[in-house]
């Protein structure tokens, strides 16, 4: 299991049914999202329901009335809160820092998010069947837009370009990125989200639109 490529090990834990922890080195938020959207998307894929939830609750307390099965996500660096959901009988995923990621190694499966340059890679030629070495590229330097270029890649595979405006000096699109993804995380002001997503789309549609 210890040499099994990261993707493949996020995959396996998801297949299988049964009560356990993973737990994810994000190394910071931009990795740390690269590993959410595979977790979405794989999940996606094998037809499991993740509940990406930033509170320390109960699961029993949950109600579902058709009975879904779903795999809990947190975002955590508190050890002994780590240690305590880890025990617990339900299925979770652990997003958290290197220092818990070398703490819990060898009591909980884990990814470390230093491998992410070729999780990327793995993850974009197995997951999404995509071998577009420029889109894969650039990806690697800004794991946030993952996503975002790879849904402008299958839109336009033959003009595609990797988007050359978050290299600037003027990354107003990767800020509004993570401002946004600080947001979900939090407990957010709608309002404000609803202005980061408008802001985005007003700085992207320009560029987008060349391809």
């Amino acid at each position: 299991m210890e040499n099994k490529n990261n993707i493949e090990k996020i995959r396996q834990f998801l297949s299988i049914k049964k009560n356990n922890s993973l737990l994810i080195n994000q190394v910071d938020e931009e990795i740390g999202s690269f590993y959410e959207l595979a977790i979405k998307e794989i999940s996606k894929e094998i037809g499991v329901k993740i509940n990406f939830n930033t509170n320390i609750i109960n699961p029993d307390e949950t109600s579902d009335l058709f009975q879904e099965e779903k795999i809990y996500l947190y975002h955590l660096t508190n050890s002994k809160q780590i240690e305590g959901i880890a025990k617990e009988n339900y299925r979770k995923i652990i997003i958290s820092d290197y220092k818990n990621f070398k703490k819990f190694q060898k009591n909980l499966q884990t990814v470390n998010g230093y491998d992410y340059e070729k999780d990327i890679v793995y993850f974009f030629k197995n997951i999404y069947k995509i071998n577009e070495q420029e889109l894969i590229n650039y990806c690697i330097s800004h794991p946030y837009f993952t996503m975002s270029e790879a849904t402008k890649y299958k839109i336009n595979k033959s003009s595609y370009l990797a988007d050359s405006s978050i290299n600037g000096t003027n990354n107003s699109i990767l800020d509004i990125r993570k401002s946004i993804y600080s947001l979900k995380r939090s407990h957010i002001d709608i309002k404000k989200l609803f202005i980061m997503l408008k802001n985005e789309v007003k700085y992207k549609k320009l560029n987008f639109l060349v391809f």
